[in-house]
């Protein structure tokens, strides 16, 4: 079997999976959830029966097409993988959005070859709303159809728009300091996206987003997404993204120079 081919099975089967999901998360958003702190000092860190019933929905399709594929995931203990494949997943990230009855909270699935994602969707369920990554192109489906996805060009950080979740959740003292130097320098900010900002980054809405606490979970199906569609997500050094951590994003690749300065200065404080 190709590696396209390999590639094609599994991205059916992801696309399936998301779909199903659905049904689990969905009716639990609507009628109002009950979540459980995973923290125990102060960080609020919640978990809602969704995201395990979700979480384990998706782990049993997995595992019954391709029972020999690794998986990880936000809820559960890792299955190891016996060959080159492996699955990354967050049931529902943005679960503080979905807790509150904000709409921007999504599904994440990722598909690994040798670590390397090489598809990803970012599904919101609530929206109406997929972004898909796969063979170095990404697009957007809704109901209004099927699109490319294209980042938009912006290679000057004055005429940025940022996104960050929760800066003073995220960030260290240093670290916040470097990106309120960065918020002052751009066009404009916007906040409390979660995943729907890199969506938005690589739709050509959105041009920098800079967040840091995140799991390889929360990030590797990003990656194909913004690659595809032209951008470029890295940590803070300008190395790869996908053990999360502190990490920075580019619509326009150019950006990414222009803010390592301040965000590699803001890792020694």
């Amino acid at each position: 079997m190709s590696f396209k081919t390999q590639i094609d099975k599994r991205l059916a089967l992801a696309i399936s999976i998301a779909d199903s999901a659905h049904e689990i998360s969905l009716p639990a958003f609507h009628q109002g959830v009950v979540s459980k702190n995973k923290e125990n000092g102060g960080f609020y860190d919640p978990v809602t029966k969704a995201d395990t019933d979700t979480e384990l929905h998706l782990r049993k399709r997995i595992s019954a097409a391709f029972p020999d594929d690794g998986i990880s995931g936000e809820e559960f203990p890792d299955k190891p993988c016996e060959n080159e494949w492996s699955w990354c997943l967050d049931p529902i990230d943005g679960t503080r959005a979905f807790v509150a009855g904000v709409p921007v909270w999504s599904t994440l699935i990722s598909a690994c070859y040798n670590e390397k994602p090489v598809i990803g969707i970012i599904d919101h369920p609530a929206l109406n709303d997929r972004f898909i990554g796969a063979h170095g192109k990404a697009w957007r489906i809704t109901a209004r159809g099927e699109t490319r996805l294209k980042t938009n060009k912006c290679a000057r950080l004055n005429d940025a728009v940022l996104s960050c979740t929760e800066p003073l959740a995220m960030f260290s003292s240093g670290q916040r300091g470097a990106y309120e130097m960065i918020r002052r320098t751009v066009r404009f900010s916007r906040l409390g996206l979660d995943a729907y900002g890199y969506a938005l980054t690589a739709a050509g809405r959105i041009d920098l987003v800079i967040e840091a606490r995140l799991n390889p979970f929360d990030v590797m199906a990003l990656i194909p997404i913004i690659e595809g569609a032209g951008g470029a997500i890295t940590d803070w050094h300008g190395g790869p993204a996908s053990k999360g951590g502190a990490i920075v994003c580019g619509g326009d690749p150019n950006l990414l120079p222009q803010v390592y300065p301040y965000l590699q200065r803001a890792l020694d404080i």
